[in-house]
């Protein structure tokens, strides 16, 4: 039973098309939420936007709402989340000067096309302890400041997604270590901004647009006025630092040590463990600095997630089966049978496409939604075998599953089977709002640390033996989703 009178935190999580609001207590008990739907513009040419004015009122009807019975005083302090390596250029008022960027927007990949041919890559990448690539925030800034001087140089802040959010409840423009490192922007040793990165892009000054950098569980801000009057929050609550999504879901999963990885299936295939450190030579595409500097949070990921098989529940079969039902189709598909491979990149990343592979008469709809759950599923293998060389090169002990997958158990038993390892659920079907409603705990005087925080408020739904009987199989048809997946790359790429 839950009090009526429990303290509360709110968590703000601005995804990729939606924003999510909730009320959670200091045991990690959803009280109340909200959902409301962004607008984002996908333009022809690969740009991917959004309106700033738009975004914030969105947010702020998302808290009216939530807020609008609360008792006074039930409230400690807000946590804020979202989407990583996009970026809002706003002015000191924290008007938009342009749209902002999404996080899938890669209008920089050809400066980073560029710096490739020049031989660069490898040493820029020592600069910020990042693989380089074209959607990362310190090329999305680097390619506004070029193409768009006289916008960029009207604009006061160059801003994460969660931190305009803020700038907006506050007045006062911050970011924490995993936007900013997690966005390329850092030197991970000195733990400032990476002036020598920016010095060797030739762009020396932009350092001066991005924001102070403050603690995750730190009080980065209080609820201005005018933000009070706009959504209906207490003026002077404490917002916390808050996380970037990817950091936010592996703290909500619990993943507060090396031995369990977090896999976080939605729109992205998002698998994340802390390390005590990353290998010479094999940077990540995400390498954090993570639960108040207490940990080195490293991630990789793809567009290429749970979000593969919404794509044909909707586009194919037009709504006639729910995710759930799907997944209960599962049943009639034996694993140990011949069925086609599913490559899940139906939304990229180019030059990447998604494609059924080996399409035979005894294909069927429940042999298509097996092939397509366990494609999602080889890719989040793949993706966490690229982090093990930076965690000794052992698996884990256990897999940590949020996201879409996580809701079905025979698509998790499926992850279980195929990495070979204990799938655990997490009971939080909303893991970032979770994982920054544990910053806005501490914030709030609701717990004293962070680890503390996600021990109180995170917890197991259920938990999913691997079968061993299907190990040598799925492993075999592993290995065939890599080949088939390397010969439609060099297909796709016109070789012979």
């Amino acid at each position: 039973m839950t009090r009526t009178d429990a303290p509360l935190v709110l968590a703000l999580d601005a995804g990729g098309t939606a924003v999510k609001v909730a009320l959670i207590d200091a045991e990690g008990r959803i009280h109340a939420d909200r959902a409301v739907e962004v607008a984002t513009l996908h333009h022809p040419d690969g740009r991917v936007e959004r309106d700033p004015e738009a975004f914030w009122q969105a947010c702020a009807r998302a808290i009216r709402a939530l807020v609008a019975d609360l008792a006074p005083g039930r409230l400690r302090a807000i946590g804020l989340t979202g989407f990583g390596n996009g970026v809002f250029l706003v002015d000191a008022a924290g008007r938009g000067t342009r749209p902002g960027i999404v996080s899938v927007d890669h209008r920089a990949q050809p400066l980073v096309d560029r710096l490739a041919a020049e031989g660069r890559l490898a040493a820029l990448s020592a600069l910020n302890g990042h693989r380089i690539w074209g959607g990362q925030t310190v090329m999305q800034i680097v390619a506004l400041a070029e193409q768009e001087p006289e916008v960029w140089a009207r604009s006061r802040w160059a801003l994460a997604c969660k931190d305009f959010i803020r700038l907006r409840l506050t007045g006062v423009a911050l970011t924490d270590p995993t936007d900013a490192s997690g966005g390329g922007l850092m030197d991970l040793a000195a733990g400032g901004y990476a002036q020598a990165l920016f010095d060797a892009l030739g762009q020396p000054n932009l350092t001066d647009k991005l924001p102070p950098i403050v603690e995750n569980s730190a009080i980065a801000g209080r609820i201005s006025p005018q933000a009070a009057a706009e959504t209906g929050l207490p003026e002077g609550l404490p917002v916390a630092g808050g996380m970037m999504d990817v950091a936010a879901c592996a703290l909500g999963a619990g993943v507060t040590d090396g031995t369990s990885l977090v896999m976080i299936a939605g729109t992205w295939a998002i698998n994340g463990m802390e390390v005590s450190g990353t290998e010479p030579g094999q940077p990540p595409i995400l390498n954090m600095l993570h639960r108040d500097r207490a940990a080195r949070l490293v991630a990789e990921g793809s567009p290429s997630s749970a979000a593969n098989l919404g794509w044909y529940l909707e586009r194919v079969l037009s709504r006639r089966l729910t995710p759930a039902e799907a997944t209960a189709r599962l049943a009639d598909s034996p694993v140990q049978a011949r069925r086609c491979q599913f490559l899940p990149y139906v939304h990229g990343p180019k030059p990447r496409q998604g494609a059924f592979i080996g399409l035979t008469a005894t294909d069927d709809e429940a042999s298509l939604i097996r092939a397509i759950c366990e494609g999602v599923a080889f890719q989040h293998r793949r993706h966490a075998e690229e982090i093990l060389p930076h965690a000794g090169g052992h698996w884990p002990d256990t897999i940590r599953l949020a996201g879409g997958a996580a809701r079905s158990a025979p698509w998790a038993q499926i992850f279980a089977d195929i990495c070979q390892r204990p799938v655990e659920v997490v009971e939080a079907e909303e893991v970032g709002a979770l994982g920054v409603a544990i910053c806005a705990a501490v914030a709030g005087g609701l717990h004293p640390d962070l680890t503390t925080a996600a021990r109180a408020m995170s917890r197991i739904r259920r938990r999913l033996a691997p079968n061993p009987e299907h190990a040598g199989f799925y492993d075999a048809r592993y290995h065939e989703f890599l080949r088939l997946d390397r010969g439609m790359m060099a297909l796709l790429a016109g070789q012979p």
